[in-house]
Protein backbone atom coordinates (compact mmCIF):
# COMPACT_ATOMS: atom_id res chain seq x y z
CA UNK A 1 0.00 0.00 0.00
CA UNK A 2 2.86 2.40 0.82
CA UNK A 3 4.50 1.65 -2.55
CA UNK A 4 1.34 2.59 -4.47
CA UNK A 5 0.98 5.85 -2.56
CA UNK A 6 4.57 6.82 -3.40
CA UNK A 7 3.74 6.44 -7.11
CA UNK A 8 0.32 8.14 -7.09
CA UNK A 9 1.38 11.18 -5.08
CA UNK A 10 3.81 12.67 -7.69
CA UNK A 11 1.39 11.90 -10.54
CA UNK A 12 -1.44 13.70 -8.73
CA UNK A 13 0.73 16.80 -8.12
CA UNK A 14 1.77 16.85 -11.79
CA UNK A 15 -1.87 16.72 -13.00
CA UNK A 16 -2.89 19.53 -10.65
CA UNK A 17 0.02 21.70 -11.82
CA UNK A 18 -0.83 21.18 -15.49
CA UNK A 19 -4.49 22.03 -14.82
CA UNK A 20 -3.54 25.25 -13.00
CA UNK A 21 -1.25 26.35 -15.85
CA UNK A 22 -3.97 25.64 -18.45
CA UNK A 23 -6.54 27.68 -16.51
CA UNK A 24 -4.07 30.54 -16.07
CA UNK A 25 -3.39 30.62 -19.83
CA UNK A 26 -7.13 30.62 -20.56
CA UNK A 27 -7.62 33.59 -18.25
CA UNK A 28 -4.72 35.46 -19.89
CA UNK A 29 -6.06 34.89 -23.43
CA UNK A 30 -6.57 38.13 -25.31
CA UNK A 31 -9.91 38.24 -27.21
CA UNK A 32 -8.90 41.22 -29.39
CA UNK A 33 -5.43 40.51 -30.77
CA UNK A 34 -2.57 42.69 -31.97
CA UNK A 35 -2.92 46.14 -33.64
CA UNK A 36 -3.83 46.32 -37.34
CA UNK A 37 -6.05 43.22 -37.15
CA UNK A 38 -9.69 42.97 -38.22
CA UNK A 39 -12.54 40.53 -37.72
CA UNK A 40 -16.19 40.23 -38.74
CA UNK A 41 -18.91 39.02 -36.35
CA UNK A 42 -22.23 37.89 -37.85
CA UNK A 43 -25.30 37.62 -35.62
CA UNK A 44 -26.74 34.65 -37.56
CA UNK A 45 -25.56 32.44 -40.42
CA UNK A 46 -29.13 31.74 -41.56
CA UNK A 47 -32.21 34.00 -41.68
CA UNK A 48 -35.61 34.09 -43.32
CA UNK A 49 -36.62 36.63 -45.96
CA UNK A 50 -37.09 40.09 -44.45
CA UNK A 51 -35.61 39.25 -41.04
CA UNK A 52 -32.83 41.62 -39.81
CA UNK A 53 -29.30 40.24 -39.48
CA UNK A 54 -26.77 41.98 -37.19
CA UNK A 55 -23.16 42.28 -38.40
CA UNK A 56 -20.17 43.97 -36.74
CA UNK A 57 -16.73 44.81 -38.18
CA UNK A 58 -14.00 45.28 -35.55
CA UNK A 59 -10.50 46.72 -36.09
CA UNK A 60 -7.75 46.77 -33.44
CA UNK A 61 -5.21 49.59 -33.82
CA UNK A 62 -2.96 51.91 -31.88
CA UNK A 63 -4.73 54.96 -30.38
CA UNK A 64 -3.00 57.41 -32.76
CA UNK A 65 -4.21 55.64 -35.92
CA UNK A 66 -7.31 56.59 -37.92
CA UNK A 67 -9.36 53.67 -39.27
CA UNK A 68 -11.48 53.58 -42.44
CA UNK A 69 -14.03 50.75 -42.43
CA UNK A 70 -15.79 49.71 -45.66
CA UNK A 71 -19.53 49.34 -46.01
CA UNK A 72 -21.08 45.92 -46.74
CA UNK A 73 -20.53 44.32 -50.14
CA UNK A 74 -21.39 46.70 -53.00
CA UNK A 75 -24.33 45.58 -55.13
CA UNK A 76 -25.38 42.83 -52.74
CA UNK A 77 -29.02 41.80 -52.59
CA UNK A 78 -29.74 43.33 -49.19
CA UNK A 79 -30.47 46.69 -47.61
CA UNK A 80 -28.44 48.34 -44.83
CA UNK A 81 -31.03 49.69 -42.39
CA UNK A 82 -28.75 50.95 -39.56
CA UNK A 83 -25.06 51.61 -39.05
CA UNK A 84 -23.25 52.86 -35.94
CA UNK A 85 -19.48 53.38 -35.49
CA UNK A 86 -17.82 53.46 -32.06
CA UNK A 87 -14.20 53.63 -30.84
CA UNK A 88 -12.91 52.73 -27.37
CA UNK A 89 -9.45 52.39 -25.83
CA UNK A 90 -8.46 48.86 -24.76
CA UNK A 91 -5.11 49.67 -23.13
CA UNK A 92 -2.13 51.99 -23.54
CA UNK A 93 -1.16 50.48 -26.90
CA UNK A 94 -4.48 49.46 -28.44
CA UNK A 95 -7.89 50.85 -29.34
CA UNK A 96 -10.93 49.13 -30.87
CA UNK A 97 -13.02 50.69 -33.64
CA UNK A 98 -16.21 48.80 -34.51
CA UNK A 99 -19.12 49.43 -36.85
CA UNK A 100 -22.50 47.78 -36.27
CA UNK A 101 -24.84 47.11 -39.22
CA UNK A 102 -28.41 45.85 -39.49
CA UNK A 103 -28.91 43.99 -42.80
CA UNK A 104 -32.26 43.00 -44.33
CA UNK A 105 -32.38 40.71 -47.37
CA UNK A 106 -35.35 39.88 -49.63
CA UNK A 107 -33.66 37.39 -51.99
CA UNK A 108 -33.33 33.69 -51.22
CA UNK A 109 -29.84 32.20 -51.40
CA UNK A 110 -26.31 32.69 -50.08
CA UNK A 111 -25.02 36.28 -49.92
CA UNK A 112 -21.54 37.67 -49.29
CA UNK A 113 -21.82 40.41 -46.68
CA UNK A 114 -18.23 41.74 -46.60
CA UNK A 115 -15.74 42.73 -49.29
CA UNK A 116 -12.98 45.32 -49.52
CA UNK A 117 -10.22 46.34 -47.14
CA UNK A 118 -9.78 48.15 -43.83
CA UNK A 119 -7.27 51.03 -43.93
CA UNK A 120 -5.12 52.03 -40.94
CA UNK A 121 -3.76 55.58 -41.45
CA UNK A 122 -1.07 57.00 -39.13
CA UNK A 123 -0.49 60.65 -38.33
CA UNK A 124 2.43 60.63 -40.79
CA UNK A 125 0.24 59.45 -43.65
CA UNK A 126 1.44 55.85 -43.66
CA UNK A 127 -1.30 53.41 -44.71
CA UNK A 128 -1.66 49.75 -43.77
CA UNK A 129 -4.45 47.75 -45.44
CA UNK A 130 -6.06 44.53 -44.26
CA UNK A 131 -8.50 42.53 -46.37
CA UNK A 132 -11.80 41.73 -44.69
CA UNK A 133 -12.49 38.01 -44.20
CA UNK A 134 -15.29 36.85 -46.47
CA UNK A 135 -18.55 36.51 -44.53
CA UNK A 136 -21.50 34.63 -46.03
CA UNK A 137 -25.03 34.21 -44.69
CA UNK A 138 -27.97 32.28 -46.14
CA UNK A 139 -31.50 33.58 -46.66
CA UNK A 140 -34.31 31.02 -46.80
CA UNK A 141 -38.03 31.24 -47.54
CA UNK A 142 -40.60 31.44 -44.77
CA UNK A 143 -42.63 28.78 -46.62
CA UNK A 144 -41.70 25.15 -46.02
CA UNK A 145 -40.88 22.99 -49.02
CA UNK A 146 -43.90 20.78 -48.52
CA UNK A 147 -46.17 23.84 -48.63
CA UNK A 148 -44.89 24.84 -52.09
CA UNK A 149 -46.04 21.57 -53.70
CA UNK A 150 -48.82 22.17 -56.25
CA UNK A 151 -52.07 20.60 -55.13
CA UNK A 152 -54.15 18.52 -57.59
CA UNK A 153 -56.95 20.26 -59.49
CA UNK A 154 -60.33 20.04 -57.82
CA UNK A 155 -63.23 18.58 -59.82
CA UNK A 156 -65.71 21.01 -61.45
CA UNK A 157 -68.74 22.12 -59.47
CA UNK A 158 -72.22 23.09 -60.56
CA UNK A 159 -72.90 26.80 -60.81
CA UNK A 160 -74.97 28.58 -59.73
CA UNK A 161 -76.50 25.51 -58.12
CA UNK A 162 -79.43 25.65 -55.76
CA UNK A 163 -80.09 29.14 -54.37
CA UNK A 164 -80.80 29.12 -50.61
CA UNK A 165 -84.22 30.38 -49.57
CA UNK A 166 -82.84 33.23 -47.45
CA UNK A 167 -81.19 34.91 -50.46
CA UNK A 168 -84.37 36.20 -52.17
CA UNK A 169 -85.89 37.09 -48.79
CA UNK A 170 -82.83 39.20 -47.89
CA UNK A 171 -82.83 40.84 -51.32
CA UNK A 172 -86.51 41.78 -50.92
CA UNK A 173 -85.91 43.31 -47.49
CA UNK A 174 -82.98 45.36 -48.83
CA UNK A 175 -85.00 46.65 -51.79
CA UNK A 176 -87.92 47.58 -49.50
CA UNK A 177 -85.56 49.47 -47.17
CA UNK A 178 -84.05 51.38 -50.10
CA UNK A 179 -87.50 52.30 -51.40
CA UNK A 180 -88.59 53.57 -47.97
CA UNK A 181 -85.41 55.61 -47.63
CA UNK A 182 -85.89 57.21 -51.07
CA UNK A 183 -89.53 57.99 -50.32
CA UNK A 184 -88.66 59.53 -46.96
CA UNK A 185 -86.04 61.75 -48.56
CA UNK A 186 -88.49 62.94 -51.20
CA UNK A 187 -91.20 63.77 -48.64
CA UNK A 188 -89.03 65.57 -46.15
CA UNK A 189 -87.04 67.37 -48.85
CA UNK A 190 -84.02 67.65 -46.63
CA UNK A 191 -80.72 68.25 -48.29
CA UNK A 192 -77.77 66.24 -47.20
CA UNK A 193 -74.97 68.31 -45.80
CA UNK A 194 -71.56 66.82 -46.36
CA UNK A 195 -69.53 66.51 -43.24
CA UNK A 196 -66.46 68.65 -43.56
CA UNK A 197 -63.30 67.28 -42.08
CA UNK A 198 -61.27 69.80 -40.11
CA UNK A 199 -58.04 70.82 -41.82
CA UNK A 200 -54.96 68.93 -40.65
CA UNK A 201 -52.78 70.62 -38.10
CA UNK A 202 -49.53 72.20 -39.32
CA UNK A 203 -46.47 69.97 -38.78
CA UNK A 204 -45.02 72.19 -36.05
CA UNK A 205 -48.26 72.12 -34.02
CA UNK A 206 -48.43 68.33 -34.30
CA UNK A 207 -44.81 68.08 -33.14
CA UNK A 208 -45.30 70.49 -30.22
CA UNK A 209 -48.40 68.59 -29.11
CA UNK A 210 -46.39 65.34 -29.20
CA UNK A 211 -43.61 66.95 -27.16
CA UNK A 212 -46.08 68.09 -24.51
CA UNK A 213 -47.60 64.60 -24.27
CA UNK A 214 -44.09 63.13 -23.93
CA UNK A 215 -43.25 65.50 -21.08
CA UNK A 216 -46.42 64.50 -19.21
CA UNK A 217 -45.32 60.83 -19.19
CA UNK A 218 -42.67 61.59 -16.54
CA UNK A 219 -39.75 59.81 -18.26
CA UNK A 220 -37.32 62.53 -17.19
CA UNK A 221 -38.35 62.45 -13.53
CA UNK A 222 -38.06 58.63 -13.45
CA UNK A 223 -34.81 58.72 -15.52
CA UNK A 224 -36.33 56.25 -18.02
CA UNK A 225 -33.80 56.87 -20.82
CA UNK A 226 -34.67 54.40 -23.60
CA UNK A 227 -38.41 55.17 -24.13
CA UNK A 228 -37.76 58.90 -23.71
CA UNK A 229 -35.12 59.11 -26.46
CA UNK A 230 -37.03 56.69 -28.73
CA UNK A 231 -40.25 58.76 -28.64
CA UNK A 232 -38.37 62.08 -28.81
CA UNK A 233 -36.42 60.91 -31.88
CA UNK A 234 -39.64 59.73 -33.59
CA UNK A 235 -41.33 63.10 -32.98
CA UNK A 236 -38.40 65.05 -34.47
CA UNK A 237 -37.95 62.72 -37.46
CA UNK A 238 -41.66 62.77 -38.40
CA UNK A 239 -41.75 66.54 -38.01
CA UNK A 240 -38.80 66.96 -40.39
CA UNK A 241 -40.43 64.58 -42.88
CA UNK A 242 -43.77 66.47 -42.85
CA UNK A 243 -42.18 69.92 -42.76
CA UNK A 244 -39.44 69.50 -45.40
CA UNK A 245 -40.55 66.31 -47.24
CA UNK A 246 -37.40 64.49 -46.09
CA UNK A 247 -37.33 60.72 -45.65
CA UNK A 248 -36.34 61.13 -42.00
CA UNK A 249 -38.09 58.12 -40.34
CA UNK A 250 -36.67 55.64 -42.90
CA UNK A 251 -33.13 57.08 -43.16
CA UNK A 252 -30.15 56.58 -40.91
CA UNK A 253 -28.69 59.61 -39.16
CA UNK A 254 -25.82 59.89 -41.65
CA UNK A 255 -28.17 59.61 -44.67
CA UNK A 256 -30.61 62.16 -43.27
CA UNK A 257 -27.92 64.77 -42.53
CA UNK A 258 -26.51 64.28 -46.04
CA UNK A 259 -29.96 64.63 -47.65
CA UNK A 260 -30.73 67.75 -45.60
CA UNK A 261 -27.44 69.37 -46.59
CA UNK A 262 -27.97 68.58 -50.29
CA UNK A 263 -31.56 69.84 -50.26
CA UNK A 264 -30.54 73.04 -48.44
CA UNK A 265 -33.74 73.10 -46.41
CA UNK A 266 -32.03 73.54 -43.03
CA UNK A 267 -29.62 76.23 -41.91
CA UNK A 268 -26.13 75.15 -40.85
CA UNK A 269 -26.98 75.75 -37.17
CA UNK A 270 -30.12 73.61 -37.48
CA UNK A 271 -28.18 70.85 -39.26
CA UNK A 272 -25.68 70.76 -36.39
CA UNK A 273 -28.54 70.75 -33.87
CA UNK A 274 -30.23 67.80 -35.63
CA UNK A 275 -26.93 65.92 -36.01
CA UNK A 276 -26.06 66.23 -32.29
CA UNK A 277 -29.57 65.27 -31.20
CA UNK A 278 -29.97 62.23 -33.49
CA UNK A 279 -26.44 60.96 -32.81
CA UNK A 280 -27.12 61.10 -29.06
CA UNK A 281 -30.36 59.16 -29.64
CA UNK A 282 -28.44 56.53 -31.67
CA UNK A 283 -25.87 56.14 -28.89
CA UNK A 284 -28.66 55.58 -26.38
CA UNK A 285 -30.25 52.96 -28.65
CA UNK A 286 -27.17 51.07 -29.86
CA UNK A 287 -24.27 51.94 -27.50
CA UNK A 288 -26.27 51.72 -24.23
CA UNK A 289 -25.48 55.36 -23.35
CA UNK A 290 -27.07 56.50 -20.05
CA UNK A 291 -27.44 60.32 -20.15
CA UNK A 292 -28.29 62.18 -16.96
CA UNK A 293 -31.53 64.00 -16.21
CA UNK A 294 -29.97 67.33 -17.23
CA UNK A 295 -28.96 65.81 -20.58
CA UNK A 296 -32.53 64.58 -21.11
CA UNK A 297 -33.87 68.07 -20.41
CA UNK A 298 -31.32 69.57 -22.83
CA UNK A 299 -32.37 67.07 -25.54
CA UNK A 300 -36.05 68.00 -25.04
CA UNK A 301 -35.20 71.72 -25.20
CA UNK A 302 -33.15 71.18 -28.37
CA UNK A 303 -36.06 69.35 -30.05
CA UNK A 304 -38.52 72.11 -29.05
CA UNK A 305 -36.14 74.81 -30.28
CA UNK A 306 -35.70 73.04 -33.64
CA UNK A 307 -39.48 72.86 -34.17
CA UNK A 308 -40.09 76.50 -33.20
CA UNK A 309 -37.21 77.91 -35.25
CA UNK A 310 -38.00 75.94 -38.42
CA UNK A 311 -41.80 76.42 -38.41
CA UNK A 312 -43.24 78.37 -41.33
CA UNK A 313 -43.97 82.06 -40.88
CA UNK A 314 -47.54 81.57 -42.17
CA UNK A 315 -48.09 78.88 -39.50
CA UNK A 316 -46.64 80.69 -36.48
CA UNK A 317 -47.11 84.36 -37.35
CA UNK A 318 -43.40 84.96 -36.53
CA UNK A 319 -40.21 85.17 -38.51
CA UNK A 320 -38.39 81.82 -38.82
Amino acid sequence: MDYRWRILWPVTLLCLSLGFVACQRAEDADPFGEPNTVRVILGAQRATVGDPVDMRIEAVHTPDVRVELPDPAHGAAFDVRDRLTTTRVLDAERALTSRHYTLVCFQIGSHTATTGTVRFITNHGEIVERTLPETVFEVVSVIHDEETTIRPIKPPVDWPGRIPGWVPLTAGIVLLALALAWLTARILGKQRVAMQQPPPLPPHETALDGLRRLMRKGYIESHDVNPFYTELSDIVRHYLEDRFQLRAPESTTEEFIRDAANARVLLVDHQALVRDFLEQSDRVKFARLRPGISDMKDAYAAAERLVLETARQSDTGEDT
